[in-house]
């Protein structure tokens, strides 16, 4: 064949040339930068676990690629793990082919485990600080120690009080990735955190959240007595879907009042629409 220069070609399956591209997908984090007197794409994925969906490297050639083609400037790549037992395996690029055909990639891999922890307590900007907990701890203290170090290089970082509960509730939130949440509990107390705004909108999600799945669970417990006999775990999955927690109250009086489930279930649907 003309394409490849042989008659040692056996075609396998003509496949559909229509790419979809509506898909978004969205990667972690992008930076213009300034490196080495040239005007690059920074870009970084920062993952707690290995990939699951696709393999890592597949991953970050589609993320450079679709940044090289919207942006038409170099992509460098950097993957950060997060948890001790994350990214052993990743090669940190993807290849093959030749010297006539193939492709070449590579990007930093940076697993934070692997780290001295130590080294970065001391030196690294304050920005770095809620990491420390998740790299290599110096040798003869406990984790518990090194846990109390990083929360008193914190209290020192010269910081408004409004960063400084925000690095607390960062240290909080990656520390439990390797720390038992009595022991993150146990020095890194609530009020430490208050001040970061972060900290007040997750407490706000969770008050939400509970109050969502209690508005659930009494409309089920409602129906369960009035009809023992019936399955409700259709409720259960068309309640679970609703976020909204004005009609779940309005459907707990209809819970109260309606004939039967069937009827329940018709009343959730039209009030959908």
């Amino acid at each position: 064949m003309l394409s490849l220069n042989t008659e040692d070609v056996e075609v396998l399956e003509t496949l559909d040339t229509e790419l979809q591209t509506v898909k978004v997908h969205r990667n972690d984090m992008t930076f213009k930068v300034r490196w080495n007197n040239e005007t690059v794409l920074l870009h970084i994925e920062v993952q707690t676990h290995d990939s699951r969906d696709k393999p890592m490297p597949l991953r970050v050639l589609s993320y450079g690629a679709e940044l090289l083609l919207r942006y038409e400037l170099p992509v460098y790549s950097v993957v950060l793990y997060l948890s001790p037992d994350a990214g052993q395996t990743d090669p940190g690029g993807y290849s093959y082919g030749n010297d006539q055909f193939g492709l070449h990639h590579k990007y930093q891999v940076i697993r934070l485990a692997e780290l001295e922890g130590e080294t970065f307590l001391d030196t690294a900007p304050v920005g770095l600080l809620p990491f420390t907990l998740l790299m290599t701890p110096p040798g003869g203290i406990t984790s518990e120690v090194w846990l109390q170090k990083c929360v008193k290089k914190v209290e020192s970082a010269p910081v408004d009080t409004e960063t400084r509960g925000t690095l607390f509730f960062a240290l909080s939130t990656f520390g439990s990735l390797v720390y038992h949440p009595s022991l993150i509990q146990k020095h890194i107390l609530e009020e430490m955190m208050q001040e970061s705004p972060f900290y007040e909108i997750v407490i706000q999600r969770g008050i939400e959240k509970g109050a969502l799945e209690n508005s659930i669970k009494n409309i089920l417990s409602v129906l369960t007595k009035r009809f023992p006999l019936e399955d409700i775990q259709p409720v259960r999955n068309i309640l679970e879907s609703n976020q909204d927690l004005d009609r779940l109250s309005n459907l707990l009086f209809s819970a109260i009042d309606t004939p039967s489930i069937e009827t329940f279930l018709q009343e959730v649907e039209t009030s959908e629409k």
